[in-house]
């Protein structure tokens, strides 16, 4: 009985070890390698990857500035812009009308433009009505999360030799949690550039402090 166990035991550890170093990982490889393999999808890919990476040198020097509820709403429309492309590159090879396209959807891969789409819905409604608070949703929100969310829908969509199974979701989270660990990693180690505080403030809050301070001043003159 014992040995059944340990023998089971082994078996499962074995199966997942090949799983993880070999489906797993080539998987990864795959998506990795996609936009050197399927050229068209760079026409999408830069720009949202020349977003990703100008954010996070922008907020990596200014590390005192946030991202704003309009920027987080900016963010959450690209994501849609993102889903309507993906479902174009789905629907145009079919030849078929919208309607008729709809009916008969045949492609496993249309579940991921639909899944970005109601994301993109979900965090436009946030932004909008600030459902939550502004630290929550200026992370939802963030560039990094937008971008990347974005790419990786882009590498899928657009490499037929990609399914859409478990492995490749899996394989998206890692490649996901790898990415924002590097752009972590650049935040902290762009040197950060802290202006006076007359750069900082515009002419609206230099006349809105002045008038304070003069304010508090009378007070504090009549009181004496």
């Amino acid at each position: 009985m014992i040995n059944e166990i340990i023998t089971s035991i082994g078996i499962v550890m074995n199966a997942t070890w090949h799983y993880l170093s070999v489906n797993l990982f080539n998987r990864g490889v795959d998506i990795v390698k996609a936009p050197v393999l399927v050229p068209d999808m760079l026409w999408m890919l830069l720009p949202l990857l020349a977003t990703l990476l100008l954010m996070e040198f922008y907020f990596g020097r200014y590390k005192d500035e946030e991202l704003g509820w309009n920027t987080a709403f900016g963010n959450a429309l690209v994501l849609t812009f993102v889903a309507i492309d993906l479902f174009r590159h789905i629907y145009e090879p079919s030849g078929m009308s919208i309607l008729q396209f709809v009916v008969s959807i045949g492609d496993i891969k249309i579940i991921l433009p639909l899944w970005i789409m109601g994301l993109a819905l979900l965090l436009i409604l946030i932004d909008f009505f600030h459902f939550v608070s502004k630290k929550v949703a200026y992370v939802i929100s963030s560039p990094t999360y937008i971008n990347l969310i974005g790419l990786l829908g882009i590498i899928v969509i657009y490499t037929p030799s990609i399914p859409l199974d478990w492995t490749t979701v899996f394989a998206c989270v890692i490649l996901f949690v790898i990415a924002n660990a590097i752009s972590l990693g650049l935040y902290y180690i762009i040197p950060s550039y802290k202006p006076t505080i007359s750069k900082i403030l515009t002419v609206e809050d230099v006349e809105k402090y002045s008038e304070e301070s003069i304010k508090k001043k009378n007070k504090e003159t009549k009181k004496l």
